[in-house]
This record gives structure tokens, C-alpha cells and sequence, in this order.
């Protein structure tokens, strides 16, 4: 059982994100209280977080990786924060390097899952996708596709339908 520390507190430099962090009514906030089992208490632009070390560590991981999405996209949905929770006990310091940059967007792996899947996308020269529909398999395809083209390391997209139709 992890030992309980005196209250580690996160300072936001960024007023508007960190509003944007918390969330309305500091709803993201209570979100991640309840999901993680930590204290969070907000006065202006900190948090203070109470707990076990080990809680308290992966709320703050939480918290560091939300107002960096916040600067990044501007805003914050409570599926981000569901997100961020997911991923924050699974493979720390690698979410940085698997962002898929495009022109307009970065798009991150919202599951362990999809960050398996952008490695394998990294790493080789063919993957197959397998699994069910709406988590992600094609968009992250093609955003992995565009992020290659911007960088010049492909000259052109080629997309083609199945050869046998699914149903």
C-alpha cells in the first residue's frame, strides 16, 4: 500500500487554461476526483492534490496532460478527461511522441489501444487494422497518411475500397 504525502500543488501559469482545464463549475476536476480517489482542491490558478503517492502522481500526470491539450486545442471535453485517465497509469512519457501532426490538427491516441496502433503504423511498412467499427482504425490511418505526406516521406495518398464488400 502506497504511503500518504502531504498535498502536491500544480500551478497554471495560463488563467484562461487553467479555467479551461477545471472545467465549468470545476466539473473536470470532480471527474477525476471521483474516478482516481484523490482530493483536488482549486484556489485560482493551482490545484492541490491529496492522497497516496501513487494517486497523487497519476492525478497530477492527468492534470499536466489536460492543460497541454488545452493550450494545444483550445478546449477541453469531458471525453478528453476520460481519456487522459485511461491513458495516464498505461505507458507514461510516450503520449508526446505518438501525436500524428497534420497541417491543421494534432491527433493524439485516446486508448492504449490506439497508441499500440500508431506505433505499429510507425514502425512498419504495412499494418492491418482489426476491430470493432468507431475506434478510430481509418482516421487514424489517414491522419498518419497526411502527417507523412506534409513531411514529404510520401509523394501521394492512394486510397481504394474493399475488393469484396463486408455484409
Amino acid at each position: 500500500m502506497s504511503d500518504s504525502l502531504p498535498p502536491v500543488i500544480r500551478e497554471f501559469l495560463d488563467n484562461a487554461l487553467a479555467q479551461t482545464l477545471f472545467g465549468p463549475h470545476n466539473a473536470n476536476l470532480e471527474r477525476i476526483e471521483s474516478r482516481l480517489g484523490v482530493a483536488l482542491d482549486a484556489r485560482g490558478n493551482t490545484v492541490s492534490i491529496s492522497g497516496t503517492s501513487d494517486l497523487v502522481a497519476e492525478a497530477a500526470g492527468v492534470l499536466d496532460g489536460l492543460y497541454e491539450l488545452a493550450r494545444r486545442q483550445g478546449h477541453i471535453e469531458t471525453a478528453d478527461v476520460d481519456s487522459a485517465m485511461r491513458m495516464a497509469g498505461q505507458q507514461p512519457d510516450t503520449a508526446g511522441e505518438l501525436v500524428i501532426r497534420t497541417r491543421k490538427r494534432h491527433i493524439a491516441p485516446r486508448t492504449p489501444t490506439q497508441a499500440d496502433y500508431i506505433r505499429a503504423l510507425d514502425q512498419n511498412h504495412l499494418t492491418f487494422g482489426l476491430g470493432p467499427a468507431g475506434t478510430g482504425k481509418t482516421y487514424l490511418a489517414v491522419a498518419k497518411a497526411v502527417s507523412m505526406m506534409v513531411a514529404g516521406e510520401v509523394d501521394r495518398i492512394i486510397l481504394s475500397r474493399p475488393a469484396v464488400e463486408a455484409g
